[in-house]
């Protein structure tokens, strides 16, 4: 756990540089969904478990639900905390291991309207997924990465001499994996395909520091860094940054508990 948690505590500063852009397209049509749906209305309950930086948790706030984020990093949730302040709407913060959780703990009492975990590894099998489907007592939404494709990035590291490294891998067995989880847990799970690209604009200092960190291993990194950092240069437009950007398709997996 120690591990994991280091991981996502330096990961943090990325998801809030992510949040602090603002709610896009995609957001905002994942709210509609829910709404749509009948998940969400104003006063009902909903967890978010691997809440990052409390992205999704300020959106449901600000449509009146009284929300609680749990994640394995405590970075995360600090920064989660401040970015849900300004909301006088219920709010609770705890930070664990989904995997490691019973579900009778005080912060999950009462059960919930609607249980989602988006784009977090903390729901995986089909323990969690029982457990997910425990604390819910109308619905549980999950979101997995189906294609990504990052073709800036992948010209930077073609340039520095190395094969495109990917983001995440075996993305088909993650989605079946999930859906065989539910299918397990004994639900129904229903899926929608939604597209969802962005750019993100960086320095060449800060798309090399974003290089190292999330493709290099300890190792590799004295050998690779000031090279990628030299391409980076190189690759910058007229402004000095580099627009990157990603083109992705979603999975979403949703189900009925009650």
């Amino acid at each position: 756990m120690s591990e994991e948690k280091a991981l996502w505590d330096a990961l943090a500063g990325d998801y809030q540089a992510v949040f602090r852009l603002g709610i896009n397209d995609y957001n905002a049509g994942l709210l509609r969904f829910f709404q749509k749906n009948g998940m969400i209305r104003p006063g009902c309950r909903v967890l978010d478990i691997g809440c990052g930086v409390g992205k999704y948790g300020t959106y449901l706030a600000a449509l009146g639900c009284d929300v609680t984020l749990t994640d394995i990093s405590g970075e995360m949730l600090r920064r989660a905390a401040e970015n849900m302040a300004k909301f006088d709407t219920p709010q609770a913060l705890y930070e664990c291991d989904f995997n490691e959780v019973t579900g009778d703990e005080p912060v999950f009492a009462g059960g919930f309207d609607l249980v989602i975990s988006t784009m977090s590894p903390a729901v995986h099998d089909t323990e969690t997924v029982r457990k997910m489907s425990r604390l819910s007592q109308g619905w549980c939404f999950l979101s997995r990465f189906e294609s990504w494709e990052q073709p800036v990035r992948d010209e930077l590291m073609r340039r520095m001499g190395i094969e495109p490294r990917l983001t995440v891998e075996n993305l088909d067995d993650d989605i079946a994996s999930l859906i065989r989880a539910v299918e397990e847990a004994g639900f129904k799970p229903l899926l929608k395909h939604v597209r969802y690209n962005w750019s993100d604009r960086r320095s060449p200092e800060e798309m090399a520091d974003y290089l190292c960190r999330r493709y290099f291993e300890d190792n590799e990194r004295e050998r690779y860094c000031s090279s990628a950092l030299a391409t980076a240069k190189n690759m910058a437009g007229e402004a000095g940054f580099i627009e990157d950007a990603v083109n992705t398709t979603v999975t979403w997996i949703y189900w009925k508990t009650k």
